[in-house]
């Protein structure tokens, strides 16, 4: 409205241009380019990355409204008067998918992680951000310490992309636990506690036994690392697992023993007995090898399912047709009518059964959780096979000869009732020469040899 442009950056700057100066300008030289000064700019912050502004009207004062990629909205006073307000913040968020999430054991507090680099505590109940805390590297696994290791409350364990693992606390400046009541709730800050590096790329699952006495943290890098939950968390050792880690999952109580349940991407499920503190010789290597552990290797039977539903089906549709043909003779023999010998139907071409499929890949796991001692559930997805839909075209294909086959089964079914039909009025036809005189019936011999020629010739012509 004033012959002014606005522009902003991820620079995190919003500048102001004249714009009939912009449209007027000229360059020197055949590059095109011109340099030219703004004329005033703003500040929104060093970590500001703004993608998209808007202007209203707020009783008759210009406001804008800016989107930082970075997850946050800006309220902005571009005024440059002497009473200018400084940049507000009105709200944060993620920035991109939560990567992990988990509640806290005691009170109304939820942990969330995104690979934003930063790690958030909502109260869910008064529906607000309390805190978060920033990192070099993005979140991907979080879970919120049990009462057994942190009975106030204030402890979570958050795994990185880089393979970092930290302990970080939850605290009240003044001393006050924000557990206890919900008072001094909103003056929780985070700080962190202890960090270490037990893997080589990115952190995928944190599980703490039963006992709250072990940490357990998987990865991306096929391995199991395990820690002893004290002040300061000690290392135990690694394993080896058959694939990369999916989620992992300590038994209950309900056990006699404390195992893990190791889910693997690649099909794999891995349940191994909890290492035993201080039994472990780190001299040479933090490798355990001598943990006694079960494998279970999953894959796809959904091939095969639709392969029996299918035979079983096929058998159905047989036993009706047979059941309907014997009700219609007996419904004839009670009428007392004389049921000729009918030729025996050609057999109708069967299409060949689906064909059976495993994937050369085994079926990714999701999640899983133990239900019993000895017994455990899985979520697994079921890779669509290459060899049946490699591509959109073939799609079109395989629809477009579905189309073609049920149109030549729709006629075939109709000319078979038109078939049974014709089959109906000619047996009306022998029954109504049954009731005439003696002598002016048909013979036995030539009813037959009548009705065999009639079902040839309705052969012959459908």
């Amino acid at each position: 409205d004033e012959g002014e442009l606005v522009t902003a950056g991820g620079d995190g700057y919003v500048r102001v241009w004249d714009f009939e100066t912009i449209d007027t300008a000229d360059s020197v030289d055949d590059t095109g380019l011109l340099e030219m000064e703004h004329m005033n700019e703003l500040l929104v912050g060093k970590n500001v990355n703004l993608s998209f502004m808007m202007k209203i009207h707020d009783h008759g004062q210009p406001v804008w409204y800016a989107q930082d990629s970075n997850g946050a909205i800006w309220k902005l006073d571009l005024t440059f008067s002497n009473v200018t307000h400084d940049p507000e913040c009105l709200f944060t968020f993620h920035s991109g998918k939560i990567e992990a999430m988990d509640v806290s054991p005691v009170t109304y507090l939820m942990a969330t992680t995104a690979l934003d680099r930063s790690v958030r505590i909502y109260d869910f109940i008064s529906n607000c951000l309390l805190t978060e805390i920033k990192f070099k590297q993005g979140g991907t696994a979080l879970t919120w310490a049990p009462r057994v290791v942190n009975p106030k409350g204030g402890l979570i364990a958050v795994g990185f992309e880089d393979g970092v693992v930290r302990i970080i606390e939850i605290y009240d400046p003044q001393g006050l636990t924000i557990i206890a009541g919900r008072m001094n709730i909103k003056k929780a800050e985070m700080r962190l506690k202890q960090a270490f590096k037990p893997h080589t790329t990115v952190v995928t699952a944190l599980a703490y036994e039963r006992n709250g006495e072990v940490l357990a943290t998987g990865s991306k890098d096929k391995t199991v690392f395990f820690f002893t939950v004290e002040d300061k968390y000690e290392p135990i050792g690694f394993i080896d697992v058959p694939g990369p880690v999916q989620a992992l999952q300590w038994s209950p109580p309900s056990h006699a023993q404390s195992m893990l349940l190791v889910l693997c991407e690649n099909g794999f499920a891995l349940e191994v007995l909890g290492p035993m503190l201080g039994e472990q010789d780190t001299v040479s290597t933090y490798q355990i090898k001598d943990l006694p552990r079960r494998y279970f290797h999953f894959c796809s039977i959904k091939s095969r399912i639709k392969r029996e539903e299918e035979i079983e089906r096929r058998e159905k549709k047989k036993q009706e047709k047979e059941k309907a043909r014997l009700e219609w003779i007996k419904k004839q023999e009670e009428m007392g009518k004389e049921v000729e010998e009918e030729p025996e139907e050609e057999p109708e071409k069967e299409e060949p059964l689906p064909p059976l499929y495993t994937p050369e890949e085994p079926s990714p796991i999701l999640c899983g959780f133990y239900s019993a001692p000895g017994k455990f559930w899985l979520s697994l997805t079921v890779p669509f096979p290459l060899s049946c839909i490699s591509s959109i075209e073939n799609a079109k294909k395989k629809k477009e000869y579905d189309q073609i086959m049920k149109a030549a089964e729709d006629k075939k079914n109709e000319k078979r009732q038109k078939l049974a039909a014709l089959k109906q009025e000619f047996l009306h036809l022998l029954q109504k020469n049954m009731e005439l005189p003696k002598h002016m019936q048909l013979l036995r011999e030539v009813r037959l040899f009548s009705y065999r020629s009639f079902i040839l010739r309705l052969d012959s012509h459908f």
